[in-house]
């Protein structure tokens, strides 16, 4: 990576906050299959134990990485990064 021509600007853009979702898996059900769920029950996501999360930050995939967890929270490490430039 090149080194931000204007530096002020790189700093200024440091700032701008920016939402990041971490996507565990989906699961699609009728309105009356979620109205009808009880507390503790179990969704069966289509992703499996141990695959790689989505990482999407302002709606867009800029990552995947695996569940951790530090110091007693749920975390997420890197282990790759999509550049979705590429997908054609």
């Amino acid at each position: 990576m090149t080194e931000p021509t204007n530096p002020a600007f790189h700093r200024m853009l440091m700032d701008v906050p920016v939402r990041v979702e971490v996507v565990l898996g989906e699961v699609r059900m009728t309105m009356e299959e979620l109205m009808a769920l009880s507390p503790g029950e179990v969704l069966t996501m289509e992703k499996q134990t141990g695959e790689p999360v989505d990482i999407y930050v302002s709606g867009r995939l800029i990552a995947r990485g695996k569940l951790v967890v530090a110091d007693g929270e749920l975390g997420v490490t890197l282990t790759e990064i999509v550049d979705s430039r590429a997908v054609a």
